[in-house]
């Protein structure tokens, strides 16, 4: 009875100097550069393909541990397509050593938005199938239904209003649609894909 006790009274302590360690909330912008290799052993060694690179955005909202994010990328669909994969993240970010270390994890979904070009091509969204769908037949929400979730786990720190993020963005073989209609939720951590990502922001306030 005295361990377990004792065992509450630390998980207690170590929670509330996390608590203390950071304020209640804030507003981060970020910007840095993601990589997306063919993962197996040598997932590393294309590193040095510059098609493998992207730079992105990113805004951050978080209220104690609860977080959200918006991310943008810059994409390549084809010889001349250019778009934006937009994805949005739900999840937790919650102290490990106050600012010095803390933890994300997320679950999104996604929508990958390309420009019309001199082609004749209009303007389309890129499902999950690889299908194309003009932003004149469906809507955004509707795009979104059938584009790939996603999960994200990560690791941060920050040094007064900046901080440093590190993780791993993966691209489930679920779609918001399925993941809503399916009973086995947990199939969204079948990883199709995965984007190492690192990112510098700045707290706003």
């Amino acid at each position: 009875m005295k361990k377990r006790i004792l065992a509450v009274l630390v998980f207690c302590s170590i929670v509330s100097f996390s608590l203390n360690a950071r304020s209640l909330y804030d507003v981060s912008l970020g910007f840095g550069a993601a990589y997306s290799g063919s993962w197996g052993s040598g997932y590393f060694d294309e590193m040095s393909d510059t098609t493998n690179w992207t730079v992105g955005g990113e805004l951050s909202v978080r209220v104690g541990f609860l977080q959200t994010q918006a991310m943008i990328f810059p994409v390549q669909c084809g010889a001349t397509g250019e778009g934006a994969l937009l994805i949005g993240f739900a999840g937790i970010n919650t102290p490990i050593l106050g600012n010095l270390l803390h933890f994300e994890f997320g679950l999104g979904a996604s929508a990958m938005y390309v420009l019309a070009d001199n082609g004749g091509t209009t303007s389309h969204y890129k499902l999950a199938d690889e299908s194309v769908s003009s932003t004149a037949d469906i809507t955004f929400w509707e795009a979104v239904q059938q584009s790939p979730m996603y999960v994200m786990v990560g690791f941060g720190t920050d040094f007064g209003s900046v901080g440093i993020r590190v993780r791993y963005l993966m691209e489930s073989s679920l779609t918001l649609n399925d993941f809503l209609d399916s009973p086995a939720k947990w199939n969204v951590f079948i990883i199709q894909k995965n984007t190492l990502s690192l990112a510098l922001s700045l707290k706003m306030f």
